[in-house]
């Protein structure tokens, strides 16, 4: 019986000492897992916040506190004079270098522009006052209010004129210098007749020599009507600015004056009509004095041009 007894406490004791030895689940726990240095095992780290959910950035707003460029643009309106090599032309006579990355809109809508930016196109141009370029150009058939002066934005421009308005373009009710009727450029059918001195031969033959043509004194071949009239019909766009002469083919024969004397070219603005008659009277040529110097256009001694020759030096 005591025999019995003892060898029951041993078996007691035996469990005990393997239940204390064991793991959570009242298994030994095997040697490899167990740490074969001192060193704790590291902590682990907090999670990290995603920049994107930062709270400095709220709903809405952002982060940059820099404005946009559109808080800070100059805007001034004109009428396109033309568009080309990344440089916008106004009828100011300045020319303003384009921003590369600019865009056309339509000044009515804000939304993609549906006319061309062309001569007589109205435009409202938005510069960056940083760089002096135009970074918006908003199209309009009608002219636009003013918003920026133009001595406002005189300073980025990259090529200068005359500091008035091209009459052709810009009529008097817009500013301009011009006529009160506007422009547009369409074909208008011109009859340029003349009258010519009972002195011209009659086997000569008339013509008109234009700024057009580079002063060629035989331009314009005219038409006999009858022994001192010729006549010729040309088609020119409307508010074109024509300077002309007439000749008889070579400037030793070019018009003169009343008082025999050279003038100044004729001037001639296309007026906005369907057909438009022009008459002139030629009252001297150049070579009916036999003993007068002949020469090109601008080489006589006139009131416009008294000393056209180069004098010796003295010695």
């Amino acid at each position: 019986m005591i025999k019995q007894t003892l060898s029951a406490l041993s078996f007691l004791a035996l469990a005990a000492a393997l239940i204390g030895a064991s793991g959570p689940t009242g298994m030994p726990t095997p040697p490899a897992l167990l740490p074969t240095t001192g060193t704790p095992p590291p902590a682990a780290l907090p999670p990290q916040t995603p920049a994107s959910e930062a709270p400095s950035a709220l709903p809405g707003t952002s982060a940059s506190a820099t404005p946009g460029p559109n808080q800070t643009l100059l805007r001034f309106s004109g009428q396109i004079l033309d568009l080309r090599g990344g440089f916008v032309f106004f009828t100011t006579g300045d020319g303003f270098r384009l921003d590369p990355t600019y865009h056309v809109v339509d000044a009515r809508t804000g939304g993609p522009s549906t006319l061309p930016a062309v001569t007589r196109t109205y435009a409202r141009a938005s510069f960056d006052p940083q760089s002096g370029r135009v970074v918006e150009l908003a199209l309009s058939r009608t002219a636009l209010p003013h918003e920026a002066s133009y001595d406002d934005v005189r300073r980025f421009a990259v090529a200068l004129s005359t500091p008035y308005r091209n009459p052709e373009l810009i009529p008097a009710s817009a500013g301009g210098s011009g006529p009160n009727e506007h422009y547009t450029g369409r074909s208008v059918l011109v009859r340029f007749t003349v009258q010519v001195p009972t002195s011209t031969p009659f086997s000569d033959d008339v013509y008109i020599s234009t700024d057009q043509s580079q002063w060629d004194p035989m331009a314009i071949k005219l038409i006999r009507v009858d022994a001192l009239h010729y006549r010729i019909d040309r088609a020119y766009a409307s508010g074109t600015k024509l300077r002309y002469r007439y000749t008889r083919g070579t400037w030793r024969s070019a018009e003169r004056g009343q008082d025999g004397l050279e003038e100044p070219p004729r001037i001639f603005v296309v007026p906005e009509s369907d057909t438009k008659n022009r008459t002139d009277v030629v009252f001297h040529w150049s070579d009916e004095n036999q003993s007068a110097p002949q020469s090109a256009p601008n080489a006589l001694p006139t009131l416009f041009n008294p000393n056209p020759f180069v004098t010796p030096p003295r010695h």
